[in-house]
């Protein structure tokens, strides 16, 4: 079981994914304690590639995709979050780039 899930729906962010997941990578809280899931919406273009790419040099981070054939996001994040393993969940886009620190002050306002 992992401490954090982030789940990411998503569907044709091939130019935008690995800046996520390479966010992700550079997250203060260490890797064992992280899992991203995707969940896909069948996406057109290298999406799904372009993340199992990624995760050929990136081992250390626990990372799967999941199908989400609605969709549509509320379907997306249902199919993630069910998959997930992690205590806490946290959502982000797949175009979305956090702070290095994100995810340790997402915990740290829930511990308080």
């Amino acid at each position: 079981m992992k401490i954090v899930s982030i789940i990411v729906p998503c569907y044709n962010e091939e130019k935008t994914i690995t800046l996520l997941l390479d966010a992700v990578a550079a997250q203060t809280v260490p890797h064992d304690l992280l899992e991203v899931v995707f969940a896909d919406g069948n996406s057109t273009d290298h999406t799904v590639e372009c993340i199992q790419r990624w995760c050929e040099s990136h081992p250390d981070i626990d990372v799967r995709i999941v199908s989400n054939p609605k969709r549509i996001i509320p379907a997306g994040l249902n199919l993630a979050g069910h998959t997930a393993t992690g205590e806490f969940i946290i959502r982000l886009d797949a175009h979305s780039v956090p702070n290095p620190d994100y995810v340790e002050q997402c915990l740290a306002v829930l511990a308080d």
